[in-house]
């Protein structure tokens, strides 16, 4: 059987569980997505691209902007919620100790969770009409990502001998005991153009700037083999390092479509996601007993491409439905992917068996997914300030990053994920000139709390 100590962190960002492109074990374990700005929108479930009412549309769909009238700004801030599921102990296959005094106690693999909190300022904006153009610009926060948690080690096999390194691609009986925590932030700052070609019809282009930055830390120690770690006595053995921060641009096209009553509307979006990289490292430890040579490496970053679609329908002047489909090319993660552990290079253990152990990094999987908004809103028409509830979901199915080879180590921490269901809701009030809105977003892994105000000047 061959080791994988490695942790990931991945989604996640939900919606993505991946953020960086190595297969260290801190990345399967997180879970992010890739927001889109806008109490408004986020009260909807998302389902946007067929409204994109106010100055949210500069990111989601810039075609929108044709939609307002006067002068007008947008800012947003929200609080993030996450929860991080990782292989944290118990046995891959075989039994566990029949010794009640042995950590080795649990049969299959059991789950971790940790949490972590980030509020921030996720949007800001200004659009200016003018006859049949619109002009936008923006800086919205499109990743904002804490992850802070450890694991106990898993055991994967009956062996009972203990690799001296403490890293994948070793016979072992336990993966070694972990502390993550990683950041990461991307923020955008863009401008958009729309142009009413027609009667209802409109069409939309962002240029959009990103900036972005990695740092994590894991920290590998070696427990005994049948107790629990202890993270002040045992060795350390190695340690992984993900840090960098680069730039890059993206743009991003729309239309939206209004039927002459503005009873029906249809909208659509392409969305390029840009491109960063950093500096993936590994260094042995003070505790290791056969000692490696630092590796570094460069790895890179790709937030995916999407393409969306969305239809709503306006039954009367209260009452809004919308529907969108999201396609989200996670599998744009893999591409530069790096195996941060170098282990072609490492020399082997046994001289009898000279050939380093396949890193099977062609074995590592995201699935593109198919993400389903809908959402709906009734306004208030005859109160002052008029009020809007608003309610909401959104599926998402699992993006995680997994592995299908015969490594156990990383057969152990890269696992299917779930298939998510997010549920929204939210309300506005419109007092002359301001709208203020909020929402949330609750899922089982990221849940969101968003409060934003608009102004018409």
């Amino acid at each position: 059987m061959k080791l994988a100590v490695a942790l990931t962190f991945s989604a996640t960002l939900s919606a993505v569980p991946l953020l960086a492109q190595t297969n260290l074990e801190t990345n399967a374990g997180v879970h992010f997505n890739f927001s889109t700005p806008g109490a408004g929108n986020l009260a909807l479930g998302g389902a946007f691209l067929a409204l994109a009412f106010d100055a949210s549309a500069a990111y989601t769909n810039p075609a929108g902007l044709t939609t307002i009238a006067a002068p007008e700004s947008l800012i947003e801030g929200r609080h993030w919620y996450y929860t991080h599921v990782f292989t944290d102990r118990g046995r891959l296959i075989g039994n566990p100790s029949v010794d009640p005094t042995d950590f080795d106690d649990h049969a299959g693999l059991v789950d971790g969770r940790a949490e972590n909190q980030v509020t921030g300022l996720s949007y800001l904006s200004y659009v200016y009409p003018r006859d049949d153009w619109s002009f936008s610009l923006y800086r919205h926060e499109l990743v904002n990502f804490k992850a802070d948690f450890s694991t106990h080690g898993a055991y994967l096999t009956e062996d009972r001998n203990r690799s001296p390194r403490g890293i994948p691609g070793e016979t072992d009986a336990r993966l070694a005991a972990l502390r993550n925590q990683m950041d990461v932030s991307i923020n955008s700052y863009g401008a958009a153009a729309a142009y009413q070609v027609g009667q209802g019809f409109s069409l939309g282009v962002t240029i959009s700037y990103y900036d972005f930055a990695i740092d994590s830390l894991a920290l590998r120690f070696l427990p005994s083999l049948f107790s629990a770690p202890d993270f002040t006595s045992d060795p350390l053995v190695n340690f992984q390092t993900q840090r960098g921060k680069d730039s890059d641009w993206g743009v991003a096209a729309g239309f939206l479509w209004e039927s002459p009553r503005r009873r029906w509307s249809l909208g659509g979006v392409y969305r390029q996601g840009p491109s960063f990289t950093f500096q993936a490292t590994n260094d042995p430890g003070p505790g290791t007993t056969l000692p490696f040579s630092r590796s570094v490496q460069k790895a890179a970053f790709h937030v995916p491409d999407i393409y969306g679609i969305g239809l709503a329908f306006q039954p009367s002047d209260a009452c809004r439905v919308a529907f969108d489909y999201d396609r989200v090319r996670y599998s744009q993660l893999l591409r530069g992917f790096v195996d941060i552990f170098n282990l072609a290079a490492l020399p082997p253990v046994n001289p009898l068996f000279p050939t380093p152990p396949d890193p099977e990094l062609n074995r590592f999987v995201i699935d593109d997914t198919g993400e389903l908004h809908l959402g709906m809103e009734y306004a208030f028409l005859q109160r002052w300030p008029v009020l809007t509830l608003r309610a909401g979901g959104w599926y998402e199915p699992d993006h995680s990053l997994r592995f299908e080879g015969k490594n156990a180590g990383f057969e152990a921490v890269f696992r299917r994920g779930a298939n998510l269901m997010h549920y929204t809701a939210g309300l506005g009030l419109a007092i002359r000139r301001i709208q203020v809105d909020a929402a949330i977003d609750h899922s089982d892994r990221v849940s969101v709390i968003s409060l934003s105000a608009g102004f018409r000047y």
